[in-house]
């Protein structure tokens, strides 16, 4: 089961453009006042990795691929299961568009303005 309550600031390097989304998730289900794209499936993103994603630490032994994914940031508050998040999102290699992928439902899709 997830409760969120989530603020999802999303930008592109070298923009001004902002767009702010907003996710509450309640027993795994969305609330009427989410503003994200996809709010049942952003509630399931969260139940299957938010936990890893926004608290897990990173492995030491992992070594992520060196790629450029594109522009796009997010930045995340709020709270998951309780636990305060402020987490920072981008696509500057492949350890952080594969975090971005797992929220994809949450942050939406890599590529096009935002």
């Amino acid at each position: 089961m997830v409760d969120a309550s989530l603020r999802i600031e999303l930008t592109s390097a070298g923009s001004d453009a902002m767009q702010e989304r907003t996710l509450e998730c309640a027993d795994s289900q969305p609330l009427e006042s989410s503003t994200v794209r996809e709010p049942e499936a952003a509630c399931e993103a969260l139940a299957n990795a938010g936990e890893k994603v926004f608290f897990g630490l990173p492995d030491p032994n992992v070594i992520c691929t060196q790629e450029y994914g594109g522009p796009q940031q997010a930045h995340v508050t709020g709270t998951l299961n309780g636990q305060p998040v402020d987490k920072h999102f981008s696509l500057t290699d492949g350890c952080k568009i594969s975090e971005w992928n797992a929220m994809k439902a949450l942050l939406g899709g890599i590529g096009g303005a935002v």
